[in-house]
């Protein structure tokens, strides 16, 4: 089973266009039977937050599989069979995995955390060996960017006449060019790593330093570390966001070697103004960027540096067809 995820920029990126078309597509070569359909969390708005337009939703057809929370389902009776329950304490709440018998157009709520799902596809795996699990994603649930979770992901990119969404939309764009970490850096980190390990951070010989296991961007004793060793070499490995705050601290800090767990967790720098500091430390990632297909929505047309070696379509400028 493959498990392609879908993200956007922003709310109005075009992310359920993409995941329609490519749910079409897979339809088409593969038939309804070997996909499953589920989303991060819940996607149900129904208005465009911004310009007030009816939003694209998610249809399920007959012989779809799907996972949603059992609550949005109450009204749907006639139009599944239900497979199986996910209840607690796995879960945090009750999620079902069902069949479609006829057409309709539920709400998808489904796990999100990285637990859950992982857990959820162990259940599916059996069910759809060569099939396609699509999960409408959200670019701040950043474990969607582990290989674990995802062989692909499909990004749904705004280019707005709004400044704040045009920074936003060139540093997500850079996030994709950040190169994977060395052999070396990555024998190192996956050696240390745990469940609950959120930051490492280790000498210039490897010594680990600080073990942390709050988000980066609130942990004081990491920030603390990081400081008291500006002088030396460290690596400093990162599973949560570099926000802000983070961001300005470690930007003059030309010794250390910043490791993200995957691309997504650069995205919180990209709505903040006054980041106009030289980033100084090294960058790379642990995970490869998984993405594989850009997805351009263009209400300005502003040329931005798209990355090489990912396919770019323009979302509503062309016809549609493209490999996947």
């Amino acid at each position: 089973m493959k498990t392609w995820s879908f993200i956007g920029s922003d709310k109005n990126a075009g992310k359920t266009t993409v995941l329609n078309h490519v749910h079409r597509r897979l339809r088409e070569t593969s038939g309804s039977s070997s996909i499953c359909l589920t989303s991060i969390g819940i996607n149900g708005e129904e208005i465009d937050n911004y310009e007030q337009f009816p939003k694209p939703r998610i249809p399920i057809f007959r012989g779809n599989r799907f996972i949603t929370a059992a609550g949005q389902l109450s009204a749907f009776s006639d139009c599944y069979e239900p497979l199986h329950t996910f209840s607690p304490p796995h879960f945090r709440k009750q999620y079902v995995l069902g069949r479609c018998l006829r057409g309709f157009m539920p709400v998808l709520e489904g796990p999100n955390s990285k637990e859950e799902i992982l857990f959820m596809k162990e259940l599916l795996a059996p069910l759809l060996p060569k099939g396609h699990l699509l999960i409408d994603g959200s670019i701040d649930r950043q474990f969607l960017g582990h290989p674990l979770i995802s062989d692909a992901i499909f990004f749904a990119l705004l280019i707005s006449t709004r400044p704040e969404q045009q920074r936003k939309a060139a540093d997500l764009l850079f996030a994709l060019t950040i190169p994977e970490c060395d052999l070396d850096e990555k024998s190192l980190i996956t050696g240390k790593l745990n469940e609950e390990t959120r930051s490492l951070l280790f000498d210039g010989r490897g010594a680990l330093l600080y073990r942390g296991t709050s988000p980066p961007f609130l942990d004081k004793e990491l920030k603390e570390h990081c400081l008291k060793n500006r002088g030396t070499a460290c690596r400093l490995y990162l599973n949560g966001a570099l926000t802000r705050s983070l961001h300005a601290l470690l930007a003059p800090l030309p010794n250390m070697r910043i490791v993200l767990d995957n691309f997504t967790l650069y995205q919180n720098v990209s709505v903040n103004e006054g980041l106009d500091k030289p980033f100084r430390p090294g960058l790379s990632l642990l995970h490869p960027v998984l993405v594989r297909h850009i997805f351009l929505n263009r209400e300005a047309d502003i040329e931005l540096a798209l990355p090489v070696g990912i396919p770019v379509h323009d979302l509503f400028r062309e016809s549609g067809e493209f490999e996947i």
